[in-house]
């Protein structure tokens, strides 16, 4: 049986998850995420045209699907600015790669009567408050 949805033992969720590595940045294809040990700061990429206008879009869409949603699914969007040009997210803890391979991605993402666009990589999905979310769902 997978992880969709299932929650953690609780207090198994720690700090001492989070890598020097996990506190800096990483660089999606239009999307920069900066982290600190409480948010996700989410900016659209200035590589070229195209990719600022997805990232920017991605910004919408994740703060959107948060402000009419509000699924336990999704990792909580703190504050987004109009436009998409600045996305906070709370922080999850990222999955490792056996935890990974035990969530039903196709499962997880049926949501009643839509679907959460989330793509199955392990940098995708976190866990936030003992639960499996999807921290990039600005497909």
């Amino acid at each position: 049986m997978g992880v969709a949805g299932r929650l953690r033992e609780p207090g198994t969720l720690t700090e001492n998850r989070l890598s020097r590595e996990d506190l800096m940045s990483k660089q999606g294809t239009t999307r920069s995420v900066w982290f600190t040990a409480r948010y996700a700061i989410k900016i659209p990429r200035l590589v070229e045209w195209r990719l600022l206008l997805y990232g920017l879009l991605a910004n919408m869409q994740e703060a959107q699907f948060w402000k009419h949603l509000r699924s336990e699914k999704l990792c909580p969007v703190a504050w987004s600015c109009p436009g998409g040009f600045l996305l906070i997210m709370a922080r999850a803890i990222p999955l490792t790669v056996e935890e990974f391979a035990t969530v039903d991605v196709q499962a997880f993402r049926c949501e009643g009567a839509w679907i959460v666009p989330v793509e199955e990589k392990q940098d995708s999905f976190g866990w936030y408050e003992g639960r499996l979310v999807a921290v990039d769902y600005g497909t």
